[in-house]
């Protein structure tokens, strides 16, 4: 409304309310309760006159009544006046978050803040309590339009409360501190920014308030609930006063200001169902209770559900992973037992496998081919091991046993190797034609068993031994077998071949 509808709203509820308070009359002042009278002035309907169920109604009781929902007094309708004249000229309720009415609407005069500042008084014995004083201070702020009260000297007003009136103790919040005055250095401050008239139809979730001359704002900001909040918030921290105390786990935290509690909400050390009281209004409610914190109370609560959400997915990572570890080491722990039964299969089946050759002429040759399996190459038999009471000979070589002794090779189950072992074959053939036993000279009754370490295609160690003995012919059998080519393989295989 214009301040003149509002003013010729105010004033004849304002004499009705006196009147019957007068007449002992206890009343639930509040919007809803007012309708037009058969003369057409607005008066307080007593059919409507209900324990408020609105929001918006309830705002406009006393504290005092907020919390009991009794009928009140002169003093009670007092500061329901007030706010409903708050709420007509403004667009907003009265509450922790509202804003001093010339913030809203730069045209109004400030005589009508300072009687709204005084009716809205949150503690009753520092609240005037004459609604006849305070109907003819409000008609003469704006007289156009309303019927005249009686002429009550404004002084009255400020007699009438129990204690002093002190607007420190008002819900409206307090004026914002006056710049300081420039230094004689000659050093000036800034003007004042100039006042923004209100934007007919403002937005009631209090958007910041534009010049006619201005881009308006998009339609986006008046829906988006972040833009709500945000514009919410600015207007909470419009009030500097620590008025807030939180009572959590049976004590009492503050007296916190509005941006302090904010802060403690976001930081999670109060959550909605902790108790929030206003020591101004004294109204105490949980914080998911209050329109003004409940919001940020209700996000702080979402992030916490999405944190202890993200924590849970971890966990159940952590223990999938671990489970999976330890079927992993099961796992693996079967297949390093079926790795040693096929082990021993195969030492047993494949190791001591012997393969008979034919060797030239009439003689006759034993060939063993020992394979490299999981750890140091064994040596086969010795073929007749050079018989009784015969000695090795040597060409000044690495012997046979030696290459064997220090050839260790370490296999991994389960992998493929880089070379596989020379075959049978490939090691029998090049002892195959042994012409070198008769060239150095062996009788035909001799027994030579020649040992042969094999690597790269030739001989790395060679044992030879003769029964009877003969150095002489060990020597030369030596010598011939170093000089014997084999196909080439980086691993080391072992021979033995008796003539």
């Amino acid at each position: 409304m214009s301040l003149e509808e509002a003013i010729a709203v105010i004033v004849p509820v304002c004499l009705d309310l006196k009147d019957r308070h007068g007449r002992g009359e206890k009343l639930y002042v509040h919007p809803a309760a007012i309708a037009a009278s058969p003369d057409g002035l607005a008066r307080v309907n007593t059919r409507l006159s209900l324990v408020p169920t609105s929001t918006h109604d309830k705002h406009c009781l006393a504290p005092e009544l907020q919390r009991t929902l009794e009928p009140g007094d002169a003093c009670s309708s007092v500061y329901s006046v007030g706010a409903i004249l708050y709420e007509m000229v403004t667009g907003q309720h009265v509450g922790p978050a509202m804003k001093r009415p010339r913030d809203i609407e730069a045209s109004l005069p400030e005589a009508l803040e300072i009687l709204i500042g005084k009716a809205i008084i949150g503690e009753r014995s520092h609240r005037p309590a004459d609604l006849g004083a305070l109907a003819s201070a409000m008609y003469h702020v704006a007289p156009q339009k309303s019927i005249h009260p009686p002429d009550i000297s404004e002084a009255r007003l400020d007699m009438s409360a129990e204690l002093d009136v002190d607007v420190k103790f008002s819900m409206l919040p307090p004026e914002p501190r006056a710049a300081a005055q420039a230094e004689t250095s000659g050093i000036n401050t800034l003007p004042k920014p100039a006042r923004m008239p209100r934007v007919d139809g403002g937005d009631p979730f209090g958007a910041p308030v534009i010049d006619r001359t201005a881009v308006p704002a998009s339609r986006k900001s008046v829906d988006d609930p972040t833009a709500r909040l945000g514009a919410l918030k600015a207007r909470l921290e419009s009030d500097p006063r620590p008025r807030y105390v939180v009572s959590k786990d049976k004590m009492d935290h503050g007296p916190f200001t509005a941006v302090e509690l904010l802060q403690q909400i976001a930081s999670h050390a109060f959550h909605a169902d902790h108790g929030l009281r206003d020591e101004i209004s004294g109204r105490a409610l949980p914080i998911a209770e209050w329109e003004e914190f409940a919001p940020f109370a209700e996000q702080a609560g979402l992030l916490r559900e999405k944190r202890a959400e993200d924590k849970a997915v971890v966990r159940a990572a952590d223990a999938d992973k671990k489970r999976g570890v330890a079927k992993s080491i099961i796992a693996a722990s079967v297949v390093v037992a079926l790795a040693g039964v096929l082990a021993v299969w195969f030492f047993k089946v494949r190791g001591t496998h012997n393969d008979q050759i034919t060797v030239a002429g009439d003689r006759a040759g034993t060939v063993e081919v020992n394979g490299d399996i999981k750890g140091k190459k064994k040596g086969g038999g010795g073929g007749g091991g050079g018989g009784g009471g015969g000695g090795p000979g040597y060409s000044g070589g690495t012997s046979f046993e030696n290459v064997l002794n220090g050839n260790n090779e370490t296999i991994t189950m389960g992998q493929s190797q880089d070379q596989p072992d020379l075959t049978n074959a490939q090691l029998a053939a090049p002892l195959r034609h042994a012409s070198f036993i008769t060239g150095c000279g062996a009788p035909d009754d001799m027994k030579v068993s020649v040992r042969v370490a094999v690597k790269m295609g030739r001989a790395v160690g060679v044992t030879v031994g003769t029964n009877p003995p003969s150095p002489t012919v060990a020597a030369c059998v030596d010598r011939s077998v170093r000089g014997v080519q084999w196909p080439v393989s980086p691993k080391t295989d072992f021979v033995t071949t008796t003539y």
